[in-house]
């Protein structure tokens, strides 16, 4: 949860000048999202017991 914290506000960061506001909030979601869809298809073929942990995380 923290990795994915700080992934969203480092890209918001980094974007927020050169995007503004809803520009960065629309990038950081873009990030977010296919870093969980790909970091998911991993956890799936490699470490299930992990992706059944997460799933009841959240």
């Amino acid at each position: 949860m923290l990795n994915l914290l700080s992934l969203a506000w480092a890209t918001w960061k980094l974007s927020a000048k050169r995007l503004g506001p809803v520009g960065a909030t629309i990038l950081t979601v873009v990030v977010l999202g296919g870093y969980y869809f790909v970091l998911r298809e991993y956890l799936q073929e490699n470490h299930p017991e992990v992706e059944e942990r997460i799933d009841q995380v959240i």
